[in-house]
Order: C-alpha cells, then sequence, then structure tokens
C-alpha cells in the first residue's frame, strides 16, 4: 500500500470499497490522534483505548464523510467526541489531570538534573493551570497551541466561527497567564 497517496485518494478508494486503504490513514495519523487524546485523558491506557474507538468510529462513518472538511478535521472532531465524552465519564469518580509531556519523553541529555527537575516543575505547573481552564478554553489552547492545528481547522474541528476561535483562544490564553502569573512573577511557591 502506498503511502503516498492523498487522504482524498484514500477516501475515494474507501468509497469504492477498497477497506485496505484505511490503514494508510490509521499510519498517516494515529500519533497524533494519540497525543490529543492523551492530552484530554491524561492516562496512556484510557488514550491507547480511545484512539482505537476514534479509529474504529471513523472506519464505520466513512461513507457519511462528504468531505465538507478535510478528513484531518474530521477525525480531530470525532477524536475531541470521544475523548470528551469518555473524560465526563471519568470525571464522576476521579479527578483527572492532563499531562502536556509527550507520552514518550526524550530524556534531553543536555540538561542538569537540576535543570530537569525545573523543566518537570514547569510542565506540571502548566497543567495544573490549564486543567483549571474552563473545558472549552482548554480545548482551544491543546488544538491551537499543543496540536498545532491552524486557526481555521479549529474552527472546523469546533464548529465555531473563525472569530470566535480567535477570540476565544485570547480569552483563554490570557486565563492560563492570569493562573501561572505567581510562577512567572518569581513566586515559585505552589499556587
Amino acid at each position: 500500500m502506498s503511502e503516498g497517496i492523498s487522504d482524498q485518494e484514500c477516501i475515494r478508494r474507501l468509497h469504492r470499497g477498497e477497506v485496505e486503504v484505511f490503514e494508510v490513514l490509521v499510519r498517516r495519523y494515529q500519533k497524533t490522534i494519540f497525543n490529543l487524546v492523551y492530552r484530554v485523558l491524561g492516562d496512556y491506557q484510557e488514550a491507547a483505548e480511545i484512539s482505537q474507538e476514534v479509529f474504529l468510529s471513523a472506519y464505520r462513518a466513512i461513507r457519511q464523510f462528504r468531505g465538507d472538511a478535510s478528513f484531518s478535521t474530521w477525525l480531530y472532531r470525532i477524536a475531541l467526541n470521544h475523548a470528551s465524552t469518555r473524560r465526563k465519564s471519568i470525571a464522576s469518580w476521579q479527578k483527572q489531570t492532563v499531562p502536556i509531556d509527550v507520552v514518550d519523553p526524550v530524556s534531553d541529555q543536555r540538561l542538569e538534573p537540576g535543570q530537569a527537575m525545573e523543566q518537570k516543575e514547569t510542565q506540571q505547573r502548566v497543567q495544573r493551570a490549564l486543567n483549571s481552564l474552563e473545558p472549552h478554553d482548554a480545548m482551544i489552547i491543546l488544538l491551537r497551541d499543543l496540536q498545532d492545528v491552524p486557526y481555521d481547522e479549529v474552527a472546523q474541528i469546533l464548529e465555531i466561527p473563525l472569530g470566535t476561535v480567535k477570540s476565544r483562544l485570547h480569552r483563554a490564553r490570557q486565563a492560563l497567564r492570569l493562573r501561572l502569573a505567581p510562577y512567572l512573577n518569581g513566586d515559585r511557591s505552589e499556587q
């Protein structure tokens, strides 16, 4: 199976019944989707399970994909819906935290142990601040700032106008900055 074929060609071939081409899309997007789901849920096992559900749902619904948005946007929307649903069910019995460090962190050998510890502490503070935001504010920061999804795709994924994305992102960044202000201003005590 050629990895060089476009998403659109994969979709056309899937619509013609060539189900094996779905594997190309899975390989192309599995890390991105897993990372997004992991950042929402904060649990490796949960993220692995939900990521599989995302691709299964996409496969089952591929005939309904009309191409109004890009395949990646459509897949992000499915992933966010699944992750949000799971997070809500988990939240009823457990307070979740969502680590922002990568799933398989590569140890930066250039950092001294003290620097590595400080970097980890900073990530934890940012994560706590992010977790304290309203869910829609945290989601927009996750998509735009941590997943680097373009503004227009964020608008399509969240089904809101582009101007709303920009204003919500601005507001969410301000809220995050406010929560991090004591740390950023030199107060290293716990928030």
